[in-house]
């Protein structure tokens, strides 16, 4: 949500509406466990998608814009990471966010789309 680039009152949970311009993170499921150690602790994954439903169609500079705003959100996640600026989050220690996929439109209309990023979030927890 600190994403300087995100519109306000835009950022929802697991929805995203079919007009333009929104936000939505959405789980992808995955095993949880992402690395187990010999005594008996993990480090552990989420995996989602940071997704939006932005204008689209034969506008060639609307569209390398929207693709823009990917790869501006992609170099923001790895300046975060490389400053150990990462999610606070409750009973449980993040250690990184990490981008699986770079940005690319999903589904396309006539006038809209839906464009993704991947991402995976490492943490131990307490």
């Amino acid at each position: 949500m600190t994403f300087p680039e995100l519109k306000d009152g835009a950022l929802l949970v697991d929805c995203l509406g079919s007009e333009p311009i929104g936000y939505t993170v959405e789980t992808v499921p995955c095993n949880p466990i992402y690395r187990q150690y010999t005594d008996g602790t993990c480090m552990k994954q989420f995996l989602f998608l940071f997704a939006s439903r932005e204008y689209y169609g034969e506008d060639v500079n609307k569209n390398i814009e929207n693709l823009g705003f990917y790869e501006h959100f992609s170099d923001w996640i790895f300046e975060n990471n490389y400053n150990d600026i990462v999610p606070d989050l409750d009973g449980r220690i993040a250690i990184s966010v990490e981008v699986l996929t770079g940005g690319y439109a999903f589904d396309t209309d006539a006038n809209t789309a839906r464009y993704q990023i991947q991402l995976r979030l490492l943490y131990e927890e307490e």
